[in-house]
């Protein structure tokens, strides 16, 4: 069951990380265009201390205080994640609302980390120059934390028993689209695959995958070996481009024929 834990816990770190390597691909492009190595790489690696730091610092006001170890409350049941629902009732008249966290800290540890890594963020890009990119991620945080909160408060009890397979069909799809998105062609291959910021993408979903596929292997005590398949989904894709891109070709030649008539109409 501690292991277990230690992987739900490590499953809301990556989940942060996904969210600011989003924001930083989506809005560092915009904030410079094709940005230089150099620049892509400073800010792959403030993100990634951000969350890091935020998380050691977690643990570290955590009990034991000063110890990257945690103490607290296995998990039994379902139920233990929401104990609000069961306050006992004297006589099935008054109800005696003395719940408390069951499974303590690994609820309100969560919210504890999200503080942290808001808190943590405001203060290291304060420090740097405004930016499209350092103001929209900040806007972007704002929005994803508080979902990420939300989400905790309101299905923590699924997520704990499917975060595994979250993170294999989540990496899965995501890859599919960011391979849709930016290869067009044969020839996009190599272009793409010499950007940074496409392979980070590239490296956080395989992070995802992997993290997936060792959660339940360590849950089934199944081999290690498994964890040999990360790469495949990228794999399959690339080897499958040249049988799928006629039809892709043929979708684009539509569609780009659908707006040249609807041009000409206008």
């Amino acid at each position: 069951s501690s292991g277990i834990n230690a992987e739900y816990g490590g499953f809301m770190v990556l989940v942060v990380v996904y969210f600011h390597m989003e924001t930083l691909t989506r809005f560092l492009e915009k904030s410079c265009g094709e940005c230089d190595i150099k620049s892509t790489c400073k800010w792959i690696v403030i993100t990634l201390l951000e969350t890091v730091l935020a998380a050691f610092l977690t643990l570290l006001l955590s009990d034991p205080h000063g110890s990257l170890k945690l103490y607290g409350c296995g998990v039994k049941s379902f139920l233990d994640w929401y104990s609000v629902f069961q306050n006992p009732t004297e006589k099935f008249v008054d109800t005696l609302y003395c719940d408390s966290e069951v499974i303590y800290p690994l609820y309100s540890i969560v919210y504890k980390f999200l503080g942290f890594c808001l808190l943590l963020m405001m203060m290291v890009r304060s420090w740097y120059k405004p930016t499209i990119y350092t103001t929209s991620s900040v806007y972007a945080t704002l929005y994803f934390l508080p979902v990420i909160g939300l989400v905790h408060t309101l299905l923590c009890g699924v997520v704990y028993y499917s975060f595994p397979y979250l993170c294999v069909t989540g990496s899965l799809i995501l890859t599919a689209v960011l391979m849709a998105e930016h290869l067009q062609n044969y020839n996009d291959i190599k272009e793409k695959f010499r950007k940074v910021d496409f392979m980070s993408q590239i490296a956080m979903y395989w992070i995802l995958h992997g993290y997936g596929i060792l959660s339940i292997v360590t849950y089934n005590k199944l081999s290690y070996w498994y964890l040999l398949l990360t790469p495949l989904p990228t794999a399959f894709y690339i080897l499958t481009l040249p049988f799928s891109l006629p039809i892709v070709l043929s979708m684009n030649d539509e569609m780009a024929r659908g707006r040249t008539i609807e041009g000409a109409v206008g």
